[in-house]
């Protein structure tokens, strides 16, 4: 076990679900992504390091091996990086995917808490191959309700909230994160709404939903059948919060990942932050 001073909050995916460089893609994005491997993004993904050396991921993704790598630093050498629980946020396969590595053909982990909806988990329960994780044992699926707070320690507490979004097999969760400073992780939702607002402007540090820049810098599909907040519109929304708020899940037609960096240079300046694997941010 590590001890750390302060509970540690550590981005390790700052994309949407499908990373950068995307599969099929060839944008300028994604092709320099290819070819500078470093400015690859995993999908979106927070770790967070209590003060006991507790370990929790919020959403497991796809890319989970080479995530938790990014996590080696906080613990001995000898010591084998999986979280002590997982809290995810919804049924879209960036935000879930992972869970296929704490099966018996990977890590064969022994009853891994997984936090999540109550319709989350019947549709990790009734469907392969996550079901056959819940049979075997390897994962423990816990609800979540909306307003009730876990106590994951004496350093940490997380309180989920529900959020707009295509609730296709499941609800979405956003989680209220409470130690010395209140952090709000809210990576994918569909529109902003009143409980949002007032959770970005309560916390001291918001990481939200960047998806997309505008509405109009998607090419080969209708805005409207996959909607997020516009980085545009979060800009203006929360004017005074800037210093305050993180932007993740970016999708890899999102001119802020531009190479020239101009977008991404004009959001810094007044005070917002593009996530990168490797933040931490003190909590």
């Amino acid at each position: 076990m590590v001890l750390t001073r302060s509970v540690i909050a550590r981005i390790i995916g700052s994309a949407q679900d499908g990373g950068v460089p995307q599969v099929g893609c060839g944008c300028e994005r994604c092709d320099h992504a290819r070819r500078n491997m470093h400015e690859a993004r995993f999908p979106a993904s927070l770790a967070i390091v209590t003060r006991t050396g507790r370990l929790l991921l919020f959403d497991v993704t796809p890319s989970l091996p080479q995530q938790l790598d990014l996590l080696k630093s906080f613990f001995p050498n000898d010591r084998r990086v999986l979280p002590d629980a997982v809290l995810l946020t919804h049924a879209h396969v960036g935000h879930y995917g992972g869970l296929i590595f704490f099966g018996k053909e990977v890590a064969s982990t022994k009853e891994m808490p997984v936090y999540c909806s109550s319709k989350m988990g019947q549709f990790l329960g009734t469907n392969k191959p996550f079901s056959h994780l819940v049979e075997r044992g390897e994962i423990r699926i816990l609800d979540l309700h909306t307003g009730e707070t876990v106590v994951v320690d004496e350093s940490l507490r997380v309180t989920p909230i529900e959020v707009p979004h295509r609730n296709e097999d499941a609800d979405t969760m956003a989680f209220v994160v409470e130690s010395s400073k209140t952090l709000f992780y809210a990576p994918d939702f569909d529109h902003y709404s009143e409980e949002i607002d007032r959770c970005v402007r309560n916390s001291n540090i918001s990481i939200l939903d960047g998806c997309f820049w505008s509405r109009e810098e998607l090419t080969h599909r209708e805005f409207e059948a996959i909607p997020h907040p516009t980085i545009i519109e979060t800009r203006e929304r929360f004017r005074g919060y800037e210093n305050r708020i993180v932007l993740t899940h970016i999708n890899h037609t999102n001119p802020v990942l531009n190479q020239d960096g101009v977008l991404r240079s004009e959001l810094e300046k007044i005070g917002f932050r593009v996530a990168r694997e490797g933040m931490d941010i003190q909590i």
